[in-house]
């Protein structure tokens, strides 16, 4: 039996004491960890253990390195050994967590929420973000395409195959133009929906760089969000349904919801910040499609869906430019900029009907009770 370099059990707990503590804490934790019938039924990052009020969750700079790290399928596993803050991790060894599935690079990668401690694992994601993201990220919706001017169109042709049209080419050469003026001769890379329409107006766009086209690939993860494999005779009538039920959550028959891109966007922006590690490139141009752009922005920003629900769609080929400055490593909407308009500074286009502020209880015992409209 060959024993993988078990972490230390200094005694450290949660609360700072030390000693013998440590190596009952860590049979403490092993021992709460012991799964039962109802561990099954706890909500997930808890487990109860033998008194039904009795939950573990995970704290939130656990739950975020795991986010971080491409962790979270194990989120429900460390609960269920006890483990509640960064501290609890530090006295678990190398088989505990080898046991339930992760690998050695795994484990090495959670323990650095440990050994680094909440604020320094904190300080130094963002410090390495710092010196290494570019300082402008420009997101392009892609030129007019042959559903834009014929809806049903993709009643029989797959939403992916779509071309251009004449107008979305010259969009998309136009948009080259524009682009250019704002990069100059920075360095850019470009990440592209691998849609045919979005691939075009890639294509369109880097003939603004003449014989030196800067680097370009495509990402399946920021396709157009899903609508159903061939639009459906009743797509219409769909849409309307949408807007009653909630246009965030609703969900296209054998499609998506914006939801659901919300859940890929996590996806594409945990391997992009693991690619701005090492990134070289000043600016970084992402060619998309106008639903998925916008919640990637919201995934990006830390939008609510409230804030999502008030950002007005997106015009063909147009950009929203985000920038940076080099001692924050945070982005904020330095414009948007559209097609034969003038750039808007300070933020998105909001859509200028009003938005129904759907009411939530307060929490005032005194409120007035609210109910569900049938």
């Amino acid at each position: 039996w060959l024993k993988l370099s078990p972490t230390p059990l200094d005694g450290t707990d949660c609360g700072g004491s030390s000693g013998t503590k440590g190596w009952r804490r860590r049979f403490d934790i092993m021992d709460a960890g012991t799964p039962s019938y109802e561990d099954e039924k706890a909500e997930p990052g808890a487990r109860r253990d033998s008194e039904p009020h009795d939950i573990v969750v995970l704290d939130s700079t656990v739950v975020g390195h795991l986010q971080e790290f491409g962790l979270v399928a194990f989120q429900d596993r460390i609960a269920g050994l006890g483990v509640k803050c960064p501290e609890d991790i530090g006295v678990l060894e190398d088989r505990d967590l080898l046991s339930m599935g992760m690998t050695l690079v795994e484990v090495r990668k959670l323990r650095l929420c440990h050994a680094n401690g909440p604020h320094q694992m904190a300080s130094s994601f963002w410090e390495g973000q710092r010196k290494s993201r570019p300082m402008r990220v420009i997101f392009v919706r892609h030129g007019q395409s042959e559903a834009n001017v014929k809806r049903d169109i993709t009643r029989s042709v797959p939403d992916h195959q779509l071309h251009l049209t004449e107008k979305g080419r010259q969009d998309a050469l136009a948009a080259g133009t524009r682009l250019k003026s704002i990069i100059g001769d920075e360095t850019v890379k470009f990440v592209v929906s691998p849609y045919v329409r979005t691939v075009e107006t890639s294509k369109g766009l880097l003939r603004a760089w003449g014989d030196k086209k800067p680097k370009a690939k495509t990402d399946v993860r920021i396709r157009e969000m899903e609508y159903g494999n061939y639009d459906s005779d009743d797509i219409q009538e769909l849409h309307q349904v949408k807007k009653q039920f909630g246009v965030f959550y609703f969900r296209f028959p054998e499609g998506e919801s914006p939801a659901d891109c919300y859940d890929r966007a996590s996806s594409f922006l945990e391997s992009l910040y693991r690619s701005w590690e090492d990134n070289k490139e000043e600016n970084e141009v992402f060619v998309g499609h106008g639903v998925m752009i916008l919640v990637t922005l919201m995934r990006l920003l830390r939008l609510s869906v409230d804030e999502w629900e008030e950002i007005d769609a997106l015009k063909n080929c147009e950009f929203v430019v985000l920038e940076r400055t080099r001692e924050d490593p945070k982005y904020h909407v330095a414009y948007t900029w559209a097609e034969g308009e003038e750039k808007l500074f300070g933020g998105f286009r909001k859509k200028k009907k009003d938005i129904n502020v759907f009411p939530v209880w307060n929490g005032d015992p005194d409120a007035e009770l609210l109910t569900s409209a049938q």
